[in-house]
């Protein structure tokens, strides 16, 4: 049974993954859609990688992963950061570099 009145309750998560391919799908104007321009919608096809998180004592905060997961299709205005992998011991590293600016601002306002 769906809840169509229940407030939305939202959590932010972060996700790595490994982009793949950027895809454009071309929109024409439609009376039914109601749009009185063509649109283009941008989606990234990125590879899921399940990071580790380490806690709050270790010596350097940096998640790592040992395996990667299924592809998704996501909206290109998700990908917030450019991240690198560095290789220790058969295991990856995540390492942001895009700078200060590049931070997501979570608004729980919505």
């Amino acid at each position: 049974m769906h809840h169509q009145n229940l407030p939305k309750d939202l959590e932010l998560q972060i996700f790595f993954g490994q982009l793949l391919c950027i895809v454009v799908i071309p929109i024409p104007k439609s009376k039914e859609l109601k749009m009185k321009k063509p649109e283009k919608i941008c989606l990234a096809v990125v590879w899921q990688v399940h990071a580790n998180f380490p806690n709050a004592h270790g010596i350097l905060p940096i998640p790592f992963y040992l395996q990667t997961g299924g592809l998704d299709p996501v909206d290109i205005n998700t990908i917030q950061c450019i991240v690198s992998r560095v290789e220790d011991w058969g295991k990856w590293g995540l390492v942001d570099c895009s700078g200060l600016l590049a931070h997501t601002v979570f608004d729980k306002t919505d």
